[in-house]
């Protein structure tokens, strides 16, 4: 998963979660926004690219979605951030300092048009998103081969097994009892390997730009699961064992073929944010999965 950097997650194109190996890690903030009115709560996530830029998102209310950040860090750690909504349209700008070895981060955030300034202040997190288990994963040791992982298996903790041309996994897999990542983007899948619903220790599946069109029931043995991407496949359908991933934080299913979600749905209290864009869902549709996860950033 190193492979693709993560700066494709955080503009809502996922392919996997992975980044470079000198790339720096997430941080995520939680804190506020003093307006005018009120002390507005906002919670920011962000990653330094190679090159000192910065790029990530930030929300305040989840029924309204989430802004795109990009910007710089500059060397004395004060930094400039550019605020887009979906469309691209810049509609604010944070500039400020991080302080405190990245724990803290203050400073003043603007309108589009800077006739507004509001000071902001920042403490960074853990344990309360999904970035935290992409932090962790990344810093694994990634096996390239699932024979030498069933080979190593009291030692395998992740596995990068992409663009390998794979269709099926053998049933040996179940012997890697502490596995906690996946990646199986870019390979020949039709279905959901049923396999990995026996690696209960799992807690990130990417299954993305495969060519799946079924998932089994048996993805609800998944309870561990805080991380699932299964964008770019053949996808109609989720079973009503969708449900039963109550630990999920994560999920990705954007450019499928599904036209509506099962009720179960309403059951992932901890998931944070859902990509279904680009799949067959009516506005109706999109109305319903709002009311049944009201504090979830869905992207459309």
């Amino acid at each position: 998963m190193k492979k693709i950097l993560l700066l494709i997650l955080l503009f809502s194109q996922i392919l996997t979660f992975g980044q470079n190996t000198k790339c720096c890690t997430t941080y995520v903030y939680e804190g506020s926004i003093e307006t005018d009115k009120t002390k507005l709560s906002i919670n920011l996530n962000y990653l330094v690219l190679l090159d000192s830029s910065m790029v990530g998102s930030y929300h305040y209310n989840p029924k309204s979605g989430s802004l795109k950040l990009a910007g710089i860090l500059r060397n004395d750690n004060t930094f400039s951030l550019n605020e887009r909504d979906s469309s691209g349209t810049i509609t604010g700008f944070f500039h400020g300092k991080i302080e405190n070895n990245f724990k803290e981060a203050k400073g003043i955030w603007t309108n589009a048009n800077e006739t507004k300034k509001y000071k902001f202040s920042l403490t960074q997190v853990f344990g309360k998103s999904y970035w935290d288990y992409i932090k962790k994963n990344r810093a694994l040791f990634e096996y390239n081969s699932i024979s030498n992982a069933i080979r190593k298996k009291r030692k395998v903790l992740s596995i990068d097994v992409a663009s390998q041309g794979l269709d099926t996994l053998p049933n040996e897999m179940v012997k890697l009892e502490k596995i906690v990542s996946i990646n199986l983007l870019g390979n020949k899948f039709t279905k959901f390997p049923v396999v990995l619903s026996k690696l209960s220790t799992l807690d990130e599946i990417s299954l993305s730009s495969n060519k799946i069109h079924t998932i089994a029931p048996d993805i609800g043995e998944l309870k561990n699961l805080r991380i699932l991407i299964m964008n770019n496949n053949l996808i109609k359908t989720l079973p009503r064992e969708i449900g039963k991933l109550t630990n999920l934080m994560y999920l990705e299913l954007g450019n499928n073929q599904i036209v509506s979600f099962p009720e179960e749905i309403q059951n992932l209290v901890n998931l944070q944010e859902l990509h279904i864009e680009r799949n067959k869902l009516s506005d109706l549709e999109k109305k319903r999965l709002k009311k049944l996860l009201p504090n979830c950033i869905i992207h459309f």
